[in-house]
């Protein structure tokens, strides 16, 4: 059985292949994003630029990229079992599923990349990368506190935290525990992105949309996704953490044996091996090479 699973934000651009960006099926879904945000899209992936390390620019291109893959796959007749992104990547893989157009995964990544930076500028924050079981997570929490605020933004491994907060928390945080600092522009999946909810539910509720085809794990709680449930989980994401290990397990009891990273995976490998084990291998479809091979093998 195979998963397919898509990046967040969280990710070195540009990564994109030569042949990718010259496959028609991407290239009109970066149209879209380039006229969506008025940046040449294609070009930045090609050359890199500062623009790249904007959300607003950076989230429509990658959910734009990754479905252009995902339709190269679906061209060279190769189709998942499940779908699951980890926090960005839930609009990728909900598109996936069936239940909206590509097209329209640009457009809604468009304004939740919006939504995200006008909050983030409105309460400056960012997030780190902490290592430790749980009972550390919860001291670093209770530190960071004292200063400013600071929650979980995500639980990516058995012994690894996303902590999202203001800048005073985070710099009380980082020199006392095994944390890194993550290259995220805002405290994301946290309280601080409060002020987006409504209008990024509002954005995805009006959305057209279909049943799902292939079946959804939501990283809001790890659980297999309905079709009406879905709207509220994926604009609740803003504020919530995504529960990356829970998700993983529900595709273990699954029964999935083949990951498969769709676009850049170095990331989603590595949060893959932390949590399953170094044995599980996971697949990288990340150029029109790797399609070939990967279909050439599934056949």
């Amino acid at each position: 059985m195979i998963a397919y699973l898509f990046i967040g934000q969280g990710v070195e651009l540009p990564w994109v292949a030569d042949d990718v960006l010259a496959d028609p099926d991407v290239i009109a879904l970066v149209t879209i994003a380039s006229e969506a945000t008025g940046c040449d899209i294609a070009r930045l992936l090609v050359r890199g630029g500062r623009e790249l390390s904007r959300s607003e620019i950076l989230q429509p291109a990658m959910v734009a990229v990754c479905l252009g893959v995902e339709r190269m796959l679906a061209r060279a007749g190769v189709a998942p079992a499940i779908v699951l992104g980890h926090s960005l990547g839930e609009i990728t893989a909900w598109a996936a599923s069936g239940a909206i157009t590509a097209e329209d995964a640009v457009t809604v990544a468009v304004i939740r990349g919006r939504l995200m930076a006008r909050e983030a500028a409105r309460h400056p924050g960012g997030m780190l990368r902490l290592t430790g079981d749980r009972e550390t997570c919860e001291r670093a929490i209770a530190l960071g506190r004292q200063l400013g605020s600071i929650c979980i933004g995500a639980h990516n491994g058995v012994d690894e935290w996303g902590l999202a907060g203001d800048e005073a928390a985070l710099a009380h945080v980082l020199p006392q525990f095994r944390t890194l600092r993550l290259p995220v522009a805002g405290a994301w999946h946290s309280p601080a992105m409060a002020g987006a909810l409504d209008e990024m539910t509002a954005a995805i509720t009006a959305l057209p949309r279909r049943p799902m085809t292939v079946r959804m794990i939501s990283n809001r709680d790890g659980r297999f996704a309905a079709d009406a449930d879905l709207p509220a989980l994926l604009a609740g994401q803003l504020v919530h953490p995504v529960q990356w290990v829970a998700s993983l397990e529900t595709l273990v009891a699954a029964g999935v044996r083949r990951y498969v990273a769709v676009g850049p995976g170095k990331m989603l490998r590595s949060l893959v091996h932390r949590n399953l084990g170094v044995e599980q291998h996971v697949d990288i479809i990340d150029s029109a090479r790797a399609v070939r091979d990967f279909a050439a093998a599934c056949v």
